[in-house]
């Protein structure tokens, strides 16, 4: 089931922002803000702090870029916000811990 989870999660997020080209830098924080919540929801903030914690500081610098108008960048971050989200959820759901 956990393995589902994960599969699911990497075609959602992977794959629909690799061929969509149009995507906005909102498009992609409401994304990274998504993964966030999916993953603190299954538990990764206490099995997984590390890979939470990355995600969660790069979703902020995606923030405070896209305060400051730099598109570019906040994409990037929020990208990398994405990643370790889902690094996250792989390790929780793995039963590994810190």
């Amino acid at each position: 089931m956990a393995k589902k989870v994960i599969a699911i999660l990497m075609v959602m997020f992977g794959f629909s922002f690799a061929l969509e080209k149009n995507i906005t830098m909102s498009e992609y924080l409401d994304e990274a803000q998504k993964a966030l919540k999916i993953a603190y929801e299954s538990g990764a903030h206490i099995k997984a702090q590390y890979e939470y914690g990355k995600a969660l500081g790069f979703y902020n610098i995606a923030k405070e870029q896209a305060s400051d108008f730099q598109t570019e960048n906040a994409i990037e971050a929020a990208k990398k916000s994405i990643e370790w989200s889902l690094k996250a959820l792989e390790k929780t759901n793995t039963g590994e811990t810190k």
